[in-house]
């Protein structure tokens, strides 16, 4: 009798544990259909998907997934959009980066699950960069430092991602524009700059921000953002539709021979629209009229450049806009790739971030760069070499591609650059 009352008791049990977990596993699989709602007729309620999150942890706290997802949802309740980022409350901010380090913790620092976009790693510092931002704008820099410091002993940073970072801004003149895209490059330059005091001459402007209304207002109040358009005009400037047609951009720097450049801009959006970033920058680049020298991270797409491609030569990790692009850079481009830094064998916790991986895959494509330009000026000796090089310092085991397709590219370009040099 005692031995079917203890078996009875087991069974009960075990019913009761599996019920726990078809609840977790509704409540988490809620939570992330409501987060994902992305139609044009619908968008997520993250209050809902906060509320089914906490049922969630409450049967399974030992979820890095859930906690993952909850850290989300709060950072979303703060700032849903990058036009809210001067508005974040810190009591938020400091809730999501728990719920995104607890997400690490329980990951033995290397998050393995679903993703909304960003590695856990990562979102650390997002919210406490937005956090900064925030107290920026609001002309408080102890707290703007404090923020980033956060961000810092929280996980947020990597230094190895830090020194490319430095690398990046190295690779710019004195005084010079620097126009970059993706929270990475927002975060890590502005800690450099804030907390390490970093090339603070640099004026770096996330191509992303100048559609909010706040930060091109904000920038342009600093005396940082050089624009045509009157405070109430500039506020005003949206999205319109453009056809591709021909622009100019005249020079104003005396030291330059050249008159300008002209080329030919498309529409960056849906083939039918100008953002209100093209129009901004733009007009950034029309009044600066190559005044001040002008960069962008090599892993700016064209479209965010404004098509202006043929006026971009390579410096490394970044891109300068010229007028003259007849000269031979392929010496200055040798010179950087000497530059460009081995990633650490003993410190890799990096690789613990995908992110991380794709950013610091730019050395190996900045190598390809060189290539292709040695393949293009009939040097396939010397295309092969740089192959050779980029495999010698940035192997696999050290620094992974960050898609089969990228892996599949290098191979191609691997084979192409083998076969030319043996007809050589």
């Amino acid at each position: 009798m005692k031995k079917t009352a203890i078996l009875l008791l087991g069974c009960a049990l075990s019913l009761m544990a599996l019920s726990q977990d078809n609840d977790f596993k509704r409540d988490l699989d809620k939570a992330k259909e409501e987060m994902k709602r992305n139609g044009p007729d619908e968008s997520p309620d993250y209050n809902r998907a906060g509320r089914l999150l906490e049922s969630a942890l409450q049967k399974n706290a030992n979820s890095a997934e859930a906690w993952y997802f909850y850290g989300y949802a709060i950072d979303k309740l703060n700032a849903v959009e990058g036009e809210y980022m001067v508005r974040v409350q810190p009591g938020l901010t400091r809730k999501a980066s728990e719920a995104f380090e607890k997400a690490v913790a329980l990951s033995n620092d290397v998050y393995t699950g679903e993703l909304m976009l960003l590695d856990p790693h990562t979102k650390i510092l997002t919210v406490w960069g937005s956090q900064a931002m925030k107290y920026a704008y609001d002309n408080k820099p102890d707290s703007t430092l404090w923020s980033l410091q956060q961000a810092a002993t929280r996980g947020g940073i990597d230094r190895t991602v830090l020194a490319y970072f430095r690398q990046v801004m190295d690779e710019c003149t004195k005084g010079a524009f620097l126009f970059t895209n993706g929270d990475l490059y927002l975060y890590y330059l502005l800690y450099l700059q804030q907390v390490e005091k970093y090339r603070t001459d640099v004026v770096c402007v996330d191509i992303n921000l100048l559609n909010t209304r706040w930060y091109p207002r904000w920038m342009v109040k600093k005396g940082v953002l050089p624009v045509s358009y009157a405070p109430a005009d500039l506020e005003k400037l949206d999205i319109m539709r453009w056809e591709a047609k021909t622009v100019s951009m005249r020079n104003n720097n005396s030291r330059l021979a050249d008159t300008g450049i002209a080329w030919k801009l498309w529409p960056s959006f849906s083939k039918k629209y100008l953002l209100r970033s093209d129009r901004i920058l733009l007009d950034v680049l029309q009044q600066n009229a190559f005044k001040q020298e002008v960069y962008f991270p090599a892993d700016v797409p064209s479209t965010m450049m404004l098509f202006l491609d043929k006026f971009l030569v390579c410096h490394g990790l970044t891109n300068k806009l010229v007028m003259d692009t007849t000269q031979n850079t392929m010496p200055l481009l040798m010179a950087r790739l000497k530059k460009l830094r081995y990633l650490p064998s003993t410190s890799r916790g990096y690789l613990n971030n995908r992110d991380n991986i794709q950013v610091l895959n730019n050395y190996r494509f900045t190598y390809t760069t060189a290539v292709n330009l040695a393949l293009q000026q009939q040097k396939p000796a010397l295309a092969l070499q740089l192959m050779e090089s980029v495999e010698h310092k940035y192997p696999e085991t050290t620094l992974p591609f960050f898609a089969p397709g990228a892996k599949d590219w290098f191979a191609q370009l691997r084979k192409k650059t083998e076969e030319k040099a043996k007809m050589e």
